[in-house]
């Protein structure tokens, strides 16, 4: 069981059905859209959720859709519920996905020959995004400077059009917090290096979800590294889903996922309203 790509668009149909706002802030290599979804209020703080950056995680789509689904709050929360549609089709559906030949070739080619793309983690052009940004660029402990499935760095920060359109949509609406949901673990990250800003809100959300909380450590290169070290407000990690359950098989327990995360939102609302909305 996935959650397919007109699963997807029957639930952003369901969001606008529901008043909240649907909208595109980019085109992924092959010309998907990069939905966003925004309820709430466009006044005071605002909270920028983005999940499914790393393509055999697109559980996360599901789960963050549900949290959009049942925010009733009025602080204005954004979210981007699949950063990286080409390559969650390339996890979930496989080379029938691809509909430029060249890219089924090269993929196939930097797969190995093997047609399971099932821990794929890059875009189509072999990038992973969440470490395009530019925030210690190519200092990752894992990082890698050659295509690959996952942890290739690219040619330089921000040189696709996904990790572009996340990073310019989050200086045009300048959130107060950024939450990234990927799988798997259950446990939280927050700061970057020296800068950890406002912990309290990581260790709220921490036992809400019943996930441990830590500091990154030997990452570069990520989303919340560099929102964190550009604006110095809180930018945290949630890794949902259990460590000993396949990347495809924690897509059976989205709704148990979901119920983990159920507060979530609500928390970082409070946040907001505490911190930057007086």
């Amino acid at each position: 069981m996935v959650f397919s790509w007109s699963d997807y668009l029957q639930k952003l149909d369901d969001l606008r059905a529901q008043g909240a706002r649907v909208f595109t802030v980019g085109y992924s290599v092959l010309g998907r859209p990069v939905y966003g979804v925004f309820k709430g209020s466009f006044t005071g703080g605002q909270v920028l959720v983005q999940a499914a950056m790393h393509a055999r995680e697109g559980v996360t789509t599901p789960v963050v859709l549900q949290m959009m689904e049942n925010y009733t709050g009025d602080v204005g929360i954004w979210c981007l519920p699949m950063v990286n549609p080409d390559g969650v089709q390339l996890a979930d559906a496989g080379l029938s996905s691809v509909t430029d030949e060249e890219k089924r070739a090269y993929v196939l080619e930097i797969n190995g020959g093997s047609e399971d793309f099932s821990l794929w983690k890059a875009n189509i052009n072999a990038v992973d995004l969440n470490v395009n940004f530019p925030a210690k660029w190519g200092t990752g402990s894992q990082n890698v400077t050659y295509p690959s499935p996952g942890n290739y760095i690219g040619e330089y920060p921000l040189d696709q059009p996904e990790s572009r359109a996340i990073h310019d949509f989050t200086l045009k609406i300048q959130p107060s917090v950024t939450l990234s949901y990927h799988a798997k673990g259950e446990v939280i990250y927050k700061g970057f290096e020296c800068a950890d800003p406002y912990p309290e809100l990581a260790q709220s959300i921490g036992e809400s979800t019943g996930y441990g909380v830590f500091s990154s450590g030997g990452s570069a290169g990520g989303y919340k590294d560099w929102f964190v070290t550009t604006t110095y407000l809180p930018g945290v990690t949630v890794e949902v889903g259990e460590s000993s359950v396949s990347y495809r098989d924690l897509y059976a327990q989205t709704d148990a996922i979901y119920a983990r995360n159920a507060q979530v939102l609500d928390i970082c609302a409070r946040f907001v309203q505490d911190i930057f909305n007086g």
